[in-house]
């Protein structure tokens, strides 16, 4: 529906205006009046009219003034002046500022109707240009990252095929983002990314931040990888590229879903040997092995393996260990692989696929040596995911957690596995945010099947039956305060919709929050 101001000083006008001409065939409705100029002016924002029907003359502000503000704020807003004065040098005035046309007045009702027609198919056909185009507009930015992506596989072939393609990618860089200088320095810098979201999210985040700083970018995804090329300045001009990095790691609390660590290459002087740093900061990317997700890494600060051999991959250390599980002294095989992870943290090394695979020995000789406490462990299959993906300190925890298990399933006057405890407590610090059994199971090592099982067999009920009964003794307590109110207690012990809460509420206590806060009983828990 096309929208239609009356503006004019006479009345009579405008109502008349109103009642005789049937707009609705047109496909157009009136949606307000003014008196004059400056009242349309100041109603023009509240009703967004697409055709003026506008008086040439008119008291405070006449309709040309209002025709050269309007091209200002609104220049695809039309113009029919109406005028009762035959100056036909006004009137070509008047028709150079976005007007449509003029009518003189007394208007003709059957010129008018010609005219709006017309006008009507002009502005039908505009809008329909105008989506058009950012329906083009749309289309190109969601293809935008493939596009950059592709650029940059090009660009990341061995030297002599990076030159030869070169006039060619140029062009392509031409075409997907004219302002990136095709000369000067640059630096590459790769992500890895421990979620899906976080890899979703790249392209935009990476040019987001780009702009922010002043950094001219080009960014995609390459196998996986999150590559970008930053301009610089000059070779020594580089916190910007530090302040972009930090913003691309930056912490997400608990949230999996933003992990992302990054790393830097050196400065190169041709686009064609992006390879070069390209290879050097993905390297470099590897050790958030050590340093856990969120970290930066600059290829420029890493340092070179010790002489000598690390202790993991001794066999003499390994055996000691295995004497030490044998022996049940758990406190000598905690001690063991925490010297060994230290070491590894103060002296990182490149074979981190050599690691992982001395890591997971370990841990088969945990499984060997004690099968009957390893065995649900074994069925869940959670290692497969920590020793294959999982970082240095996701390792550490897992098997720590396991061997925590095991001493406890040789120690028959333990009352309560440590485990559970750590379950407990975990509800007992989020209960009024995130406390599904997939974030629980995250925080203690388990899986969430095995975990499920676990606390159940230990405390008689299921995890989210304890879960729900600790919220709603919450809530009771929080029922005493009458200054809170029911939707705000409801928030408070974790549940987003106040209804579903009074639903749960009654269920365990037997009645309604606002029965239990009116009973006398209301102080006991």
């Amino acid at each position: 529906m096309i929208r239609v101001m009356l503006v004019d000083d006479e009345e009579m006008t405008r109502g008349g205006l109103k009642e005789f001409v049937p707009w609705d065939e047109f496909g157009m409705a009136v949606v307000g009046e003014a008196e004059d100029g400056r009242q349309a002016l100041e109603r023009f924002a509240e009703l967004a009219p697409d055709l003026l029907l506008c008086d040439v003359r008119m008291p405070r502000m006449d309709g040309l003034e209002l025709a050269r503000r309007l091209k200002e704020i609104a220049p695809d807003c039309k113009i029919i002046f109406l005028s009762g004065y035959s100056d036909v040098d006004y009137l070509k005035s008047a028709i150079k500022l976005q007007a449509v046309d003029y009518l003189e007045k007394p208007v003709q009702l059957d010129e008018l109707h010609k005219l709006l027609a017309a006008t009507s198919e002009t502005l039908k056909s505009e809008r329909e240009e105008r989506e058009r185009l950012l329906g083009m507009k749309a289309a190109w930015n969601r293809s935008r990252p493939e596009l950059a992506g592709r650029i940059l596989k090009r660009l990341l072939q061995p030297g002599e095929e990076a030159e030869a393609a070169w006039p060619d990618i140029r062009g392509e860089l031409r075409a997907v983002d004219d302002t990136f200088p095709a000369e000067g320095r640059w630096i590459c810098c790769t992500a890895a990314f421990g979620h899906k979201h976080a890899e979703d999210t790249w392209h935009e985040d990476a040019c987001r931040g780009a702009r922010e700083l002043g950094l001219p970018i080009l960014a995609g995804i390459v196998d996986g990888i999150g590559v970008a090329c930053l301009a610089l300045e000059s070779e020594r001009h580089l916190e910007p590229v530090s302040l972009w990095l930090n913003k691309m790691t930056e912490r997400g609390g608990e949230d999996v879903r933003s992990r992302r660590s990054a790393a830097a290459g050196h400065v190169f002087q041709s686009l064609t040997r992006l390879r070069g740093s390209y290879d050097e900061s993905l390297k470099a990317l590897q050790y958030y092995f050590y340093r856990g997700w969120h970290a930066v890494i600059w290829a420029r600060d890493l340092q070179p393996p010790p002489r000598g051999g690390l202790l993991l991959f001794e066999k003499d250390y390994f055996l000691n260990f295995e004497d030490t599980l044998r022996r049940q002294d758990f406190d000598g095989a905690e001690l063991l692989l925490d010297q060994g992870v230290n070491e590894l943290l103060l002296y990182p090394s490149p074979d981190i696929d050599g690691v992982r695979t001395k890591l997971f020995r370990w841990y088969a000789a945990m499984t060997q040596n004690y099968p009957e406490a390893m065995w649900d462990f074994e069925n869940d299959e959670l290692w497969t995911s920590v020793f294959v993906t999982g970082e240095l300190f996701t390792i550490r925890n897992f098997m720590l957690r396991r061997l925590q298990i095991i001493r406890e399933n040789q120690d028959d006057t333990s009352s309560e596995k440590s485990v559970i405890r750590d379950v407990l407590r975990y509800i007992r610090n989020n209960y009024g945010g995130d406390v599904s059994i997939a974030a629980i199971a995250s925080h203690v090592y388990l899986a969430p099947t095995y975990l499920c099982l676990l606390f159940k067999k230990e405390k008689g009920i299921s995890i989210n039956e304890y879960i729900t009964g600790y919220r709603i003794k919450k809530a009771k307590r929080l029922l005493r305060d009458r200054k809170l109110k029911l939707y705000e207690i409801a928030a408070m012990v974790g549940y987003q919709d106040a209804n579903y809460f009074a639903k749960v509420f009654r269920k365990v206590a037997g009645c309604n929050p606002s029965e239990y806060r009116d009973s006398p009983e209301e102080g006991a828990v």
